[in-house]
């Protein structure tokens, strides 16, 4: 009954994102015109750039299938994924601690603003996140009834999860100490060996170069975009500002611990799992795992905060072992609840496009059957059902500050004669490109119109889509 009440909740509050007609991030967009690539036969890292795992646009693909490729069918993966996490949590949790603490865990997790930001708009941290919590929860049922299937299991959701996103990797941390517990090094060898041939089954399609050219030294030659101690900040007024319940009932369970340990009082609420693992023990498992990924965040050269999405699991049951006495927890909850909606309303309620934005979407979709466009908004184009090049359906400006992209690949591409469009909606191809008006004149396209002074969308007539 838990289970469907948590997976009902999660889909639910997701809905809004879900069904919003504009996209959410630049993640949505980016993956939502690859899947419209996907749709016409092109293929990750060979006709699609990929900077995420093998697994991820495979998954995108299926998510857009079973959603009969209408306007938002790769957004179920993001659903998905929501529900995913929240029963992850809620089965980690009931190895943990109580269920009044497994649900507690679940309902941060399912709420928190982090998770919903990589759990309504498509992106990868949601069913990495997800997966590596399941590796979590699965560990702990190995732990308690250990078996070879099990284990297997264990490796293959381990290795999915790193097949979608390495960032997920201080997982490895606490599974492989809970399997390691048992003292079968043939499960445990075995959980390897499934995490290593998932990654080789997914890789071999798309050719071992290509993922580690887009998905690995990409992303390791990204230049930082912030001190390790701005990084710090940002991972801090991340948590305070999306996750505000998370820090709240993390910090009301500290209180509580000292209050219970100050007066020798035993806990109020014993964790009721047939062979609980001690609090200190799981405490520890859930530090090593938090604080991997929070060094690992600190330590990347390009942090985003949706990538903030990792450590959310581990801090929500760090905080559900021995939660605050029910009473607190629900006073803490309406005197947070303001902020915590203002800063996760665009998730919950998301804003639809404004003028300029419809006005570009219409112009794009105003272009001939089968237009190609360049854009360094590839959401736009996907609002609009307008495909991207497929090299350029990521338009970062990490690809510009390794020179991926510059103003001459820009021009290559749009000779292209199934391109009859470029829009320029931000300084990426705008100021980082000064000279890409010039040539795009030159190749025959004029402005065909302007959304304010920098935004501009060039047309040519002679293109044949």
């Amino acid at each position: 009954m838990d289970a469907t009440v948590l997976a009902v909740v999660a889909a639910v509050i997701r809905l809004p994102a879900f069904l919003a007609d504009a996209h959410l991030t630049y993640d949505d967009g980016v993956f939502g015109s690859s899947a419209l690539l996907l749709r016409g036969g092109a293929l990750p890292f060979r006709d699609i750039f990929s900077p995420q795992g093998p697994l991820f646009l495979p998954l995108v693909e299926l998510a857009d299938r079973l959603g009969l490729h209408t306007a938002n069918a790769p957004r179920l993966l993001a659903v998905a994924s929501g529900v995913a996490v929240t029963l992850a949590t809620y089965a980690a949790g009931r190895h943990l601690t109580s269920r009044r603490g497994a649900l507690l865990a679940a309902g941060l997790v399912t709420t928190s603003g982090s998770v919903l930001w990589t759990t309504g708009p498509v992106t990868s941290d949601g069913p990495a996140v997800a997966l590596a919590t399941a590796a979590v929860a699965l560990a702990l049922g190995y732990r308690a009834r250990p078996s070879t299937g099990r284990a297997i299991a264990v490796g293959l959701a381990l290795g999915a999860a790193l097949c979608i996103k390495v960032l997920v990797l201080p997982v490895a941390l606490p599974v492989g100490l809970l399997l390691l517990g048992r003292r079968r090094p043939r499960d445990v060898a075995l959980a390897a060996g499934a995490a290593l041939a998932l990654g080789v089954a997914v890789t071999v399609p798309w050719g071992f170069d290509r993922v580690w050219e887009q998905y690995i030294a990409y992303h390791r030659d990204s230049a930082r975009i912030a001190s390790h101690a701005g990084a710090a900040r940002k991972l801090i007024t991340t948590l305070i500002e999306r996750d505000s319940l998370v820090v709240a009932a993390g910090a009301l369970a500290g209180v509580a611990a000292l209050w219970r340990g100050s007066r020798h009082l035993a806990p109020a609420d014993e964790p009721v799992a047939p062979d609980p693992i001690p609090v200190r023990w799981a405490t520890g498992l859930l530090g090593l795992w938090a604080g991997g990924v929070v060094v690992l965040l600190i330590l990347e050269p390009a942090f985003w905060r949706p990538q903030l999405a990792e450590v959310i699991p581990p801090l929500a049951l760090l905080a559900a072992l021995r939660p605050a006495p029910p009473a607190v927890l629900a006073i803490a909850v309406i005197v947070v609840a303001p902020w915590y909606v203002a800063h996760v309303n665009p998730m919950l309620w998301p804003d639809r496009y404004d003028a300029v934005e419809r006005a570009a979407v219409a112009d794009l979709g105003a272009l001939p059957r089968g237009a190609q466009v360049i854009t360094d908004d590839p959401g736009l184009a996907w609002r609009a059902g307008r495909t991207v090049p497929g090299e350029l359906v990521d338009a970062s400006i990490k690809r510009i500050e390794q020179g991926q992209i510059t103003a001459a690949s820009l021009t290559r591409a749009a000779r292209d004669p199934q391109v009859c469009a470029v829009l320029v909606w931000s300084d990426r191809y705008g100021a980082e490109l000064p000279g890409l008006p010039r040539r795009l004149r030159a190749l025959g396209y004029a402005t065909a119109a302007r959304y304010g002074e920098a935004r501009v969308l060039y047309e040519r007539d002679s293109c044949d889509p």
